[in-house]
């Protein structure tokens, strides 16, 4: 049984010349992103006061920084905000900015729910646009939001993503996960008069020689033997949240 999801608050605070914190240089001036939830929140809705632990501004960038986030009436520098991420990324112990991305929007999602964990992979995918393990890990929580709110987007999204993966690079169920739910995009957008052709021309590139995984295998033929049944994404979804 999944834990219940917590609700979340993005705070702006201004940091300058007055009001320093340890991470930032004695120039920095300009608001930073704090994310904050459970117990931490309830105290800022009685108080209007949270800790300032380095894992919410980590948290705060990171989901701050996304197209996403509420951001009215606030400043700051991207270039700050980097130099913040790799002095976090050194304290936390991440190998890389790829691999501290990849674990906080995981941490996020299991405690916050996939749709902030998608806004800090968008924010990751825009740091590092050639990291193909965040591309994949957002393509695997897109089929989640997929199952929460099924929109013809999120396969458009994920079918425009594949083609810019390399796939060599990948974890070899996440490859076979991503291919799969590229494939049942195409199955879903069946409105699509191109489809039979698209669908030949990605099994050719994506499913042959490619899926080996005996369940994943098991959900295509299924979906190639019954093309006229209306499928959803929780009945195709093959990896765990």
């Amino acid at each position: 049984m999944k834990n219940q999801l917590l609700p979340f608050s993005l705070i702006w605070l201004p940091f300058g010349k007055k009001n320093k914190y340890h991470l930032l240089s004695d120039k920095f001036n300009g608001s930073l992103p704090w994310f904050i939830w459970g117990s931490e929140l309830e105290q800022f809705k009685e108080n209007n006061s949270f800790s300032l632990r380095e894992e919410y501004l980590l948290k705060g960038i990171l989901y701050g920084m996304s197209p996403d986030a509420f951001k009215v009436g606030v400043t700051y520098n991207e270039e700050d905000f980097l130099i913040i991420l790799e002095k976090l990324r050194v304290g936390f112990k991440s190998h890389d900015m790829e691999e501290m991305i990849c674990g906080v929007a995981y941490s996020v999602k299991t405690i916050n729910g996939v749709s902030p964990c998608l806004s800090i992979l968008r924010t990751g995918m825009h740091l590092l646009p050639n990291s193909s393990e965040i591309k994949s890990d957002y393509i695997m929580s897109l089929w989640e939001k997929a199952c929460e709110d099924d929109k013809a987007s999120v396969y458009e999204e994920i079918l425009e993503l594949i083609p810019k993966i390399d796939l060599t690079i990948t974890n070899n169920f996440v490859k076979e996960c991503v291919c799969y739910y590229g494939f049942c995009s195409l199955f879903l957008l069946k409105h699509n008069t191109k489809l039979k052709q698209d669908t030949d021309k990605y099994i050719e590139q994506y499913i042959t020689g490619v899926i080996t995984i005996d369940i994943i295998k098991s959900k295509i033929a299924k979906l190639l033997n019954n093309s006229d049944k209306e499928f959803t994404p929780k009945d195709l979804k093959v990896h765990d949240d």
